[in-house]
């Protein structure tokens, strides 16, 4: 099947939204690094028209309309990528069903775009320091060094801070306010469990939670703490916050809690 012709920047834009699953407008242009709001309006109408991509908008609605639109890969989008063989077939199915996800699914895929956003604008404007990150869709590829490191833990976000030489890797979750409280308990330990594999490495590494609310992030301190007790001697670095301050002073803000 023959597909419809689209630019090179357009091509960028779904290998974007392939790897954040969804974004928004601004999002799009500063990870794109274009000055041109209107060109990229056009782009995105452009490659909605060629169902390239998706949005969720509704012009009809009053309140709705307000809010910046939300894009996510389209039908043609995928077939385009599955073309260039450069992304594994497990990953790309994943992308048929993205009409139905959850807006708590959609808010985090948003959130976390953000905090790599916020990542990389602190690079730019600070001498010395490096940062690099994966998403899910980049560590998941099996042809990915960081497969075997993350594909069994699966976090949202991982990152390695290079400040001078001296390197620290986060792996990043935010927990769902819906999420029963069984998962979170399994997902606390499965992060443990991480950390303590990792004591070895020359690399320090330190687990980033993000809950939905302070009651929630305070059950975890509370399960954390008990699951710790064993672990005297041991320097396990887990650090708690409410999604809320992300949004609102970002990643690398004062805005975590050691437990």
């Amino acid at each position: 099947m023959t597909l419809p012709t689209i630019t090179n920047k357009q091509q960028i834009i779904i290998r974007l939204l392939y790897r954040y699953r969804f974004l928004d407008r601004k999002q799009i242009q500063i990870l794109l690094q274009h000055k041109d709001k209107r060109r990229i309006i056009t782009w995105l109408k452009d490659l909605r028209q060629k169902q390239y991509a998706q949005w969720i908008y509704d012009a009809d609605d009053f309140v709705a309309k307000t809010k910046p639109a939300i894009y996510y890969i389209g039908l043609a989008g995928i077939r385009y990528l599955k073309k260039t063989g450069d992304y594994p077939t497990l990953e790309l199915r994943k992308r048929y069903k993205e009409s139905g996800r959850t807006q708590s699914y959609i808010s985090r895929c948003l959130l976390i775009a953000d905090c790599c956003i916020t990542l990389d604008e602190k690079v730019k404007t600070s001498k010395g320091l490096n940062y690099i990150y994966f998403t899910e869709a980049d560590y998941s590829d099996s042809d990915s060094p960081y497969n075997s490191l993350l594909g069994e833990l699966k976090p949202h976000l991982y990152f390695v801070k290079d400040d001078g030489g001296i390197n620290t890797a986060y792996v990043m979750e935010l927990f769902d306010a819906l999420l029963p409280r069984y998962q979170v308990r399994k997902r606390l330990g499965e992060y443990l469990e991480y950390l303590r594999d990792r004591e070895a490495d020359t690399t320090n590494s330190i687990a980033l939670l993000a809950f939905s609310s302070t009651a929630d992030l305070l059950y975890a301190k509370r399960r954390l703490r008990l699951l710790l007790e064993n672990d005297e001697g041991n320097e396990l670095i887990i650090r708690l916050t409410i999604m809320d301050k992300i949004r609102k002073e970002s990643v690398i803000g004062r805005i975590w809690e050691e437990v």
